[in-house]
């Protein structure tokens, strides 16, 4: 897939973000994305490039950008790889890269929480974004990642974003911050056992998706076809920067739900109990 290319420019698309509903159905028609700032490298290994799928790529006079994900995007936290080479495909290191994502409806568009980049050295750059919902058929580009190299070569990508097998990222309203955007980091099918459990919340602030601290993501695990739950479960507290960390208990295989309330100072905030799936082998 080829990305568009918008020639030079020496700063970022605005937008703005509107208000959404539930159904992410009423956009604006500007959005504007925040950084959030302090964003933490949560992939301490090396990345293999090899073993990532490239969805877009362009070429400059003397450089290459491509983007390439683990396997494919999908409305919910996901991690996007950027790589710069020359031509000869050797790394292109010490760039000035800078990046945001927006959602094309057409007549409308709306932005979504993202963290900045973590520059993984050898001309590789980790983005994580939250995309909180899939393209849609027939209406506008879709989700795009704008990039921008040395404050002058500016560049959009396209991204194939489809719906979540599972649900992982949801909107909830709460009493102090409105809707909030809590997303689930455990990937469709886990293990049995206990094992840690991670989430990142963002609220939806007119302009931006800022991270959310100082709550308690409480949690219950709970098997509907068994109908009972599992012992030592702890609430994912939070680590700073929207990002929050807890244990879960998968007692044995199959199908399980993740009831998820939030709390701050003792009291439950959130307006509607969220539910994730999780197929455990």
């Amino acid at each position: 897939m080829k990305p568009f290319y918008f020639g030079k420019s020496s700063m970022l698309l605005s937008i703005m973000a509107m208000a959404l509903i539930y159904s992410l159905t009423g956009c604006g028609n500007s959005t504007h994305n925040q950084q959030q700032e302090g964003a933490v490298d949560t992939a301490d290994a090396l990345v293999d490039i090899t073993a990532l799928t490239k969805i877009a790529d362009t070429t400059l006079t003397d450089k290459k950008i491509s983007v390439l994900v683990q396997d494919s995007l999908t409305s919910k936290n996901e991690t996007i790889y950027i790589q710069i080479t020359d031509l000869e495909g050797n790394p292109v290191t010490n760039t000035n890269l800078d990046y945001n994502v927006i959602m094309d409806m057409g007549m409308m568009s709306h932005g979504g929480p993202y963290y900045p980049l973590v520059d993984l050295g050898d001309g590789i750059y980790k983005a994580e974004a939250v995309f909180i919902m899939a393209n849609m058929k027939d209406m506008g580009k879709g989700w795009i990642l704008n990039a921008v190299l040395n404050k002058t070569d500016s560049l959009s990508f396209l991204l194939p974003v489809s719906e979540a097998k599972f649900a992982r990222t949801i909107p909830v309203g709460t009493k102090e911050d409105g809707r909030v955007f809590v997303s689930l980091l455990l990937p469709n099918e886990v293990k049995t056992g206990s094992q840690t459990i991670d989430f990142t919340l963002h609220k939806m602030d007119q302009e931006a998706f800022p991270p959310l601290d100082n709550y308690t993501v409480e949690i219950e695990p709970f098997m509907p076809d068994m109908g009972h739950g599992s012992p030592d479960n702890k609430a994912a507290v939070s680590k700073g920067n929207g990002r929050y960390s807890g244990t879960v208990n998968f007692t044995m295989k199959g199908p399980w739900t993740i009831k998820v309330n939030l709390f701050k100072k003792g009291e439950k905030v959130s307006q509607e109990e969220l539910v994730f799936p999780v197929e455990v082998k």
